[in-house]
C-alpha cells in the first residue's frame, strides 16, 4: 500500500509574502513525521473587487516554470505548479478541497491600510475553506522546530475539531501543547469549557503527548492573553477556531480571530473552520 502524502497548498503572487510561505512549508517538510507534496497555486483574477491580474496566463507560466526550478536550485525541494482562472476569495479554497489538500500556507501583511476597511484579506480568504490555513507573516526561524503549541479551548463544540487538530500538528511535530482558557462569569459557559477540556485531557494524553493549561488574565482580552501565552513562552504556532458563520459585520469590523491572525509577534496561526474534521 503506498504511504498516503500530505498537500500542501501555497497561494503563489511571486511576492517575499508567498516565498515566506513557500520557507515555512520546506520547513514543515523536513520536520514532518510523513511525506509532504509542496503545490503552488497562482490564480488569474476574473471577477471580484480586486479583479485586475498583474500576469496574463502566458507570462504566469513562465515566472511559475522559472520559480519552480529556482527552488529546486536554491532548496532542493520539488513542487507542483497550478495556474487557476477566479476569483482568489473562493478559488484557493476549493482548489484545496478538490486536492485534499492538508492544509493552505498563506503569506500576508497583516491588517493595515485598505484592509481596514474590507476586513481582513486572509480572514476572507480563509472563510468557508475545508481546508485549514496556516498563515504566516514573516519567514520562519530553519534552526527551530515546533516545541510548543497554543491553543484556546473556549465553550463551543466546534472546539473539539480545533482540538483534533492540535493533537495531529503535535503528534506530528514532536509538539507539546499549551491551552489557554478563558475567564467565565456565567455558570453554564465553564460548564461547557469545562466539558471541552475534559475531551482535551482525555485525546491528549491518550495520543502519550506533553501538554499544560494556562488560565487567561481575569478583565483582559483574551486574544490579547493567547498571544501574550505564545510570547512568553516562544510558541511556534497558534492555532484557532474561525467565527461561524461569518458575515460581512465581522469583515468591516474585526473578527476576533484577526487579532490573533495578525499578531504583532508575527508568530504563524494555523486556522481552523467550524465543520472541517481533523484527525
Amino acid at each position: 500500500m503506498a504511504e498516503k502524502i500530505s498537500k500542501y497548498l501555497i497561494p503563489w503572487d511571486f511576492t517575499p509574502v508567498a516565498e515566506n510561505a513557500l520557507k515555512h512549508a520546506i520547513k514543515l517538510m523536513k520536520l514532518a513525521k510523513e511525506p509532504i507534496e509542496i503545490n503552488l497555486v497562482h490564480v488569474i483574477q476574473t471577477g471580484g473587487l480586486f479583479s485586475k491580474s498583474k500576469f496574463s496566463e502566458d507570462d504566469a507560466s513562465q515566472k511559475l516554470k522559472g520559480d519552480q526550478q529556482r527552488i529546486v536550485n536554491e532548496y532542493g525541494v520539488e513542487v507542483k505548479t497550478h495556474i487557476l482562472e477566479g476569483n482568489i476569495f473562493d478559488t484557493i479554497s476549493e482548489f484545496a478541497s478538490e486536492i485534499n489538500a492538508e492544509m493552505v500556507i498563506m503569506g500576508t501583511h497583516g491588517i493595515k491600510g485598505v484592509q481596514k476597511l474590507t476586513g481582513s484579506w486572509a480572514l476572507k480568504v480563509i472563510a468557508g475553506s475545508e481546508v485549514p490555513f496556516l498563515v504566516v507573516q514573516d519567514e520562519p526561524d530553519m534552526d527551530k522546530g515546533f516545541s510548543h503549541i497554543v491553543m484556546p479551548v473556549e465553550f463551543r463544540d466546534e472546539d473539539k475539531e480545533k482540538i483534533q487538530w492540535g493533537i495531529r500538528f503535535a503528534k506530528l511535530f514532536d509538539s507539546k501543547i499549551h491551552v489557554i482558557v478563558p475567564n467565565a462569569f456565567d455558570s453554564g459557559i465553564q460548564k461547557k469549557i469545562n466539558n471541552n477540556l475534559s475531551f482535551a485531557k482525555m485525546h491528549i494524553e491518550s495520543n502519550s503527548l506533553y501538554w499544560e493549561i494556562h488560565n487567561a488574565a481575569k478583565g483582559k482580552s483574551f486574544q490579547e492573553e493567547i498571544v501574550n501565552l505564545a510570547v512568553d513562552i516562544e510558541a511556534e504556532l497558534i492555532i484557532v477556531m474561525t467565527t461561524p458563520n461569518i458575515d460581512l459585520t465581522d469583515f468591516v469590523f474585526g473578527a476576533q480571530e484577526q487579532y490573533v491572525i495578525a499578531n504583532k509577534a508575527k508568530i504563524p496561526v494555523l486556522c481552523i473552520n467550524p465543520g472541517t474534521l481533523g484527525g
